[in-house]
C-alpha cells in the first residue's frame, strides 16, 4: 500500500529534509572544489615556491615588459682613465682631476661573456657635487668626466664616477672600478710587447714616424698620444678619439692573450708594474683572480652609447645621449 509523504510524522519529514539539504551541501561543495583545482594556476601561491626568490628588486619597463636586473649573474668593473700624471695627485674639493676615458667590463657568468661598454667622456648626466668641507651640494647635470673632479669627506673621486655611471645606467651595480692615470698606457703597452695599429690620421705633430697610413707597432709614449691625442689629430673631437681608443683596445686585448695569458709571472710583473699608476678598490688578489677566471670567456663587440654631440654657450663639448637608445643597451646588457 503506497505511503503519502505528508502522511510521515512531523519529525521524519524533518530528518529527510536536513538529510536532503545536506547531500546538496556536499555536492555543491564538490562541484565549487572541482573549478578550482582546474581554474587556470598562474595567480596561486605554492608554499615552497622559489618563483620571483632570486629575482633583483632592480626594475626597468621595457617594450612594455617589467624586467628584472641580473645582478647575480653578471660582475661589472668600472676603469677609469685619468687625466693627471699620477693617481695619487692630491685630492679634494674639485681637485681630483677629469676623467678622459670611462669603459664599463661586464662579465656574464651565464653567457660566459664580456661586454665592454665605452661611456663618452662628456656625456650628460646627474653627478653628485659637494662643497669645499666635504659634504654634499646637491646634483648637478654635468658632463661624466667632471665626476672624478668632486670627491666628499667620506666619497672619493672615483666613487663619485661609479655613482654617477650606475645613475646614467638605469641603477646596475658597479662593483669594482679600476682607476690609471697616464703612465697606465706605456706601461701595459711595453708589457704585451708593443700594440700595432695602423694609423688613420697623421700623428707627426708628436712623432715624425707616425705619419698617416702607416702601421706601426707602437711603443710607450707612441701608445700614450695614440690613445689621448685629441686637439692636434683629426678633427679635435672626443668622438675620433674614441674610435682610435676601441682600435687600440682590440689590439691590445691580441697581444695580451698572446703574450700573458695563463702566465702568472708576467701578470704578476704587470700588476708590480701598475702600482704606482693604478688605485682599485680591489685587492690585487682578487684582479688577479678575475683575470685568471674569465680568460677563457668570448669578448663581445664593443657597445657604445647613441646620441648627439653638442656645444655649449662657452664653448665646452656636451654628449647628449638617445634615451631610447641607452634604454635599449641597458636591457640589452644587464637585464632580463
Amino acid at each position: 500500500m503506497e505511503r503519502k509523504f505528508d502522511a510521515l510524522p512531523p519529525r521524519r519529514i524533518l530528518l529527510v529534509l536536513l538529510s536532503i539539504l545536506l547531500w546538496a551541501g556536499v555536492l555543491l561543495a564538490l562541484i565549487y572544489f572541482n573549478r578550482k583545482d582546474n581554474a587556470p594556476k598562474e595567480h596561486e601561491q605554492i608554499f615552497g615556491s622559489l618563483d620571483g626568490r632570486f629575482e633583483s628588486s632592480v626594475t626597468m619597463v621595457h617594450d612594455g615588459k617589467t624586467l628584472h636586473y641580473r645582478e647575480n649573474e653578471i660582475t661589472n668593473f668600472l676603469v677609469i682613465g685619468l687625466d693627471q700624471e699620477s693617481v695619487h695627485a692630491q685630492t679634494g674639493h674639485q681637485n681630483g682631476g677629469q676623467a678622459d676615458f670611462m669603459m664599463v667590463l661586464s662579465i656574464d657568468r651565464i653567457k660566459r661573456s664580456i661586454t665592454p661598454i665605452m661611456l663618452d667622456r662628456d656625456v650628460m648626466c646627474e653627478v653628485q657635487t659637494y662643497g669645499v668641507f666635504g659634504n654634499p651640494s646637491g646634483t648637478r647635470v654635468m658632463q661624466l668626466c667632471l665626476a672624478q673632479n668632486y670627491s666628499g669627506s667620506s666619497v672619493s673621486g672615483s666613487e663619485n664616477t661609479v655613482n654617477a655611471v650606475e645613475k646614467l645606467l638605469s641603477g646596475i651595480k658597479i662593483h669594482h672600478y679600476v682607476l690609471l692615470d697616464l703612465g697606465a698606457v706605456p706601461t701595459v703597452n711595453d708589457a704585451v710587447g708593443g700594440v700595432e695599429v695602423t694609423l688613420y690620421d697623421d700623428f707627426t705633430a708628436f712623432d715624425p714616424a707616425m705619419k698617416e697610413g702607416e702601421t706601426l707597432l707602437l711603443s710607450g709614449e707612441q701608445a700614450a698620444f695614440f690613445v689621448r691625442g685629441r686637439m692636434t689629430v683629426a678633427d679635435g673631437s672626443n668622438a675620433s678619439r674614441m674610435s682610435r681608443q676601441q682600435q687600440y683596445l682590440s689590439s691590445l686585448l691580441v697581444q695580451f692573450r698572446r703574450n700573458l695569458k695563463g702566465n702568472q709571472g708576467k701578470l704578476m710583473e704587470l700588476l708590480d708594474a701598475m702600482e704606482d699608476h693604478m688605485i682599485s678598490d680591489a685587492a690585487d688578489g682578487t684582479l688577479l683572480n678575475t683575470v685568471n677566471a674569465y680568460d677563457d670567456y668570448e669578448w663581445n663587440a664593443m657597445r657604445t652609447i647613441v646620441g648627439e654631440h653638442k656645444t655649449d654657450q662657452y664653448g665646452f663639448a656636451e654628449f647628449w645621449a638617445d634615451e631610447a637608445a641607452l634604454h635599449r643597451l641597458v636591457a640589452d646588457v644587464w637585464f632580463k
